[in-house]
């Protein structure tokens, strides 16, 4: 509820929320994902959606994967920079690769190949606004042979070049002591 003065949240997890739409709305959705990333946050719920209250009763949520693609997903975390095709994770697990193709688009609306490359872009992206690592030696963690294809990838992913990226967020580092940009 939004007073004059004051904001009121239920709780840390939407409190944490708050407190990033409020950075949202003065300094930007940039620096509201630098600070949630800061923080391990994995994503800001936007106003309508509701916070989930876990229960003694159903270990389960509603939200994770079909048994057949968090195993898939699983596998590939697994094999970020030696990476398996979707037949070789389909015999590991003892299905074909049809049924994980129609598991992947069933559950997710993507085929899984397009899913593998996505968790690798996310941790490419990772490595490349929290690391000083140089773009080769991303682009071999997460089992690139060369920068080209990474670049192409990251750009299709993100809209930007591994080192354009790179040189976006650092706007948003604290240099020197210096405060973060205000409005």
């Amino acid at each position: 509820m939004k007073t004059a003065t004051r904001y009121t949240a239920a709780g840390a997890a939407a409190g944490f929320d708050l407190a990033l739409h409020l950075i949202e709305d003065r300094l930007g959705g940039d620096v509201a994902h630098e600070v949630a990333c800061w923080f391990q946050h994995p994503m800001m719920r936007g106003a309508g959606v509701r916070q989930q209250v876990p229960t003694t009763t159903a270990p389960e949520t509603g939200d994770s994967l079909p048994p057949l693609v968090s195993r898939c997903v699983d596998l590939f975390a697994g094999h970020m920079s030696d990476p398996i095709s979707i037949a070789e994770a389909a015999q590991k697990i003892g299905v074909t690769p049809r049924q994980v193709e129609r598991a992947f688009k069933q559950a997710t609306g993507q085929s899984p190949s397009h899913y593998y490359r996505a968790m690798r872009m996310k941790a490419a992206r990772q490595m490349v606004v929290y690391t000083k690592d140089p773009i080769a030696d991303i682009a071999a963690a997460i089992g690139y042979g060369s920068v080209a294809p990474l670049v192409t990838h990251y750009r299709s992913a993100f809209g930007l070049s591994p080192s354009e990226d790179r040189r976006r967020i650092n706007r948003f580092r604290v240099e020197g002591n210096a405060p973060l940009p205000s409005v």
